[in-house]
Protein backbone atom coordinates (compact mmCIF):
# COMPACT_ATOMS: atom_id res chain seq x y z
CA UNK A 1 0.00 0.00 0.00
CA UNK A 2 1.61 3.20 -0.99
CA UNK A 3 1.62 6.31 1.20
CA UNK A 4 -0.46 9.61 -0.02
CA UNK A 5 1.14 12.33 -1.00
CA UNK A 6 2.16 15.38 0.48
CA UNK A 7 -0.07 17.41 -2.37
CA UNK A 8 -3.17 14.89 -1.86
CA UNK A 9 -2.62 15.58 1.64
CA UNK A 10 -3.12 18.94 1.25
CA UNK A 11 -5.92 18.59 -0.94
CA UNK A 12 -7.60 16.70 1.86
CA UNK A 13 -7.09 20.07 4.40
CA UNK A 14 -8.54 22.26 2.09
CA UNK A 15 -11.53 19.37 1.41
CA UNK A 16 -11.87 19.39 5.65
CA UNK A 17 -11.75 23.81 5.48
CA UNK A 18 -14.93 23.62 2.79
CA UNK A 19 -16.41 20.67 4.36
CA UNK A 20 -16.44 22.95 8.10
CA UNK A 21 -17.34 26.19 5.97
CA UNK A 22 -20.70 24.70 4.05
CA UNK A 23 -21.77 22.90 7.92
CA UNK A 24 -20.99 26.84 9.79
CA UNK A 25 -18.74 24.88 12.01
CA UNK A 26 -15.89 27.74 12.76
CA UNK A 27 -14.16 25.71 15.23
CA UNK A 28 -13.84 22.98 11.93
CA UNK A 29 -12.68 25.71 9.97
CA UNK A 30 -10.18 26.74 12.19
CA UNK A 31 -8.56 23.46 13.10
CA UNK A 32 -6.89 23.17 9.85
CA UNK A 33 -4.67 26.20 10.90
CA UNK A 34 -1.84 25.46 12.74
CA UNK A 35 -1.53 27.32 16.14
CA UNK A 36 0.41 30.36 14.45
CA UNK A 37 -2.07 30.57 11.79
CA UNK A 38 -2.92 34.03 10.28
CA UNK A 39 -5.76 34.93 7.32
CA UNK A 40 -5.24 38.14 6.08
CA UNK A 41 -8.35 39.79 4.32
CA UNK A 42 -9.63 42.82 2.92
CA UNK A 43 -13.22 42.97 4.53
CA UNK A 44 -11.63 42.83 8.03
CA UNK A 45 -7.85 43.31 10.42
CA UNK A 46 -5.86 40.29 10.06
CA UNK A 47 -6.89 37.57 12.13
CA UNK A 48 -4.08 35.01 13.86
CA UNK A 49 -4.60 32.01 16.03
CA UNK A 50 -7.49 29.07 16.23
CA UNK A 51 -9.47 30.96 18.39
CA UNK A 52 -9.63 34.55 16.46
CA UNK A 53 -10.07 32.29 12.91
CA UNK A 54 -13.17 30.96 14.55
CA UNK A 55 -14.16 33.98 15.57
CA UNK A 56 -13.89 35.31 12.11
CA UNK A 57 -16.08 32.29 10.65
CA UNK A 58 -18.76 32.77 12.84
CA UNK A 59 -19.19 36.98 11.68
CA UNK A 60 -18.62 35.45 8.59
CA UNK A 61 -20.98 33.12 8.27
CA UNK A 62 -24.02 35.60 9.73
CA UNK A 63 -23.27 36.98 6.50
CA UNK A 64 -25.72 34.10 4.89
CA UNK A 65 -23.13 32.72 2.50
CA UNK A 66 -24.47 29.49 0.69
CA UNK A 67 -22.80 27.45 -2.14
CA UNK A 68 -19.08 27.85 -1.49
CA UNK A 69 -16.72 26.38 -4.55
CA UNK A 70 -13.20 26.35 -4.03
CA UNK A 71 -11.09 24.86 -6.69
CA UNK A 72 -7.36 24.00 -6.16
CA UNK A 73 -5.69 25.96 -9.40
CA UNK A 74 -2.04 25.58 -7.91
CA UNK A 75 -0.03 23.40 -5.51
CA UNK A 76 3.54 22.63 -4.75
CA UNK A 77 5.52 21.18 -1.84
CA UNK A 78 8.96 22.18 -0.86
CA UNK A 79 9.91 19.83 2.21
CA UNK A 80 8.11 21.02 4.93
CA UNK A 81 6.16 23.55 3.23
CA UNK A 82 3.11 23.73 1.02
CA UNK A 83 1.75 26.44 -1.38
CA UNK A 84 -1.90 26.24 -2.70
CA UNK A 85 -3.50 28.99 -4.85
CA UNK A 86 -7.39 28.72 -4.34
CA UNK A 87 -10.17 29.93 -6.76
CA UNK A 88 -13.19 30.40 -5.37
CA UNK A 89 -17.02 31.37 -5.29
CA UNK A 90 -20.30 31.75 -3.60
CA UNK A 91 -23.66 33.46 -3.70
CA UNK A 92 -24.30 36.24 -0.86
CA UNK A 93 -28.00 37.63 -0.11
CA UNK A 94 -28.31 40.89 -1.37
CA UNK A 95 -30.02 43.20 1.86
CA UNK A 96 -33.21 43.94 -1.66
CA UNK A 97 -33.14 39.84 -0.79
CA UNK A 98 -31.37 38.95 -4.58
CA UNK A 99 -28.74 37.15 -4.37
CA UNK A 100 -24.72 37.60 -5.90
CA UNK A 101 -22.30 35.53 -7.12
CA UNK A 102 -19.08 36.11 -5.54
CA UNK A 103 -15.84 35.55 -6.60
CA UNK A 104 -12.65 35.77 -4.90
CA UNK A 105 -8.78 33.80 -4.48
CA UNK A 106 -6.63 32.49 -1.41
CA UNK A 107 -3.11 32.00 -1.43
CA UNK A 108 -2.42 29.41 1.39
CA UNK A 109 1.09 28.37 2.71
CA UNK A 110 0.89 25.51 4.75
CA UNK A 111 2.98 23.56 7.25
CA UNK A 112 4.06 19.69 7.46
CA UNK A 113 3.40 19.24 11.57
CA UNK A 114 5.03 16.95 13.84
CA UNK A 115 2.92 13.99 13.04
CA UNK A 116 3.03 14.64 9.27
CA UNK A 117 -0.21 15.78 8.67
CA UNK A 118 -0.34 19.53 6.67
CA UNK A 119 -1.86 22.51 8.26
CA UNK A 120 -2.51 26.22 6.67
CA UNK A 121 0.02 28.72 7.99
CA UNK A 122 -0.95 31.66 5.69
CA UNK A 123 -4.18 32.70 4.12
CA UNK A 124 -4.44 35.56 2.22
CA UNK A 125 -7.89 36.45 0.22
CA UNK A 126 -8.35 38.43 -2.36
CA UNK A 127 -11.82 39.60 -4.37
CA UNK A 128 -12.08 39.06 -8.12
CA UNK A 129 -14.46 40.93 -10.51
CA UNK A 130 -15.63 37.17 -11.61
CA UNK A 131 -14.53 33.57 -11.81
CA UNK A 132 -11.71 33.65 -14.61
CA UNK A 133 -9.49 37.42 -13.84
CA UNK A 134 -6.36 36.88 -13.34
CA UNK A 135 -6.13 33.48 -13.96
CA UNK A 136 -4.65 31.67 -16.92
CA UNK A 137 -5.82 28.24 -18.13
Amino acid sequence: MNARSDADLIRDVIARYLAAYEAHDAEGCAAVYAGNGLVLSPWGPPVRGPKAIAKAHLAWFKEGETGKRMTIDDLMVDGDTGFCLLRYSADVPEKSGAVSKVFGASLNTLQRQPDNSWKIRHTSLNELEDGETGFTT
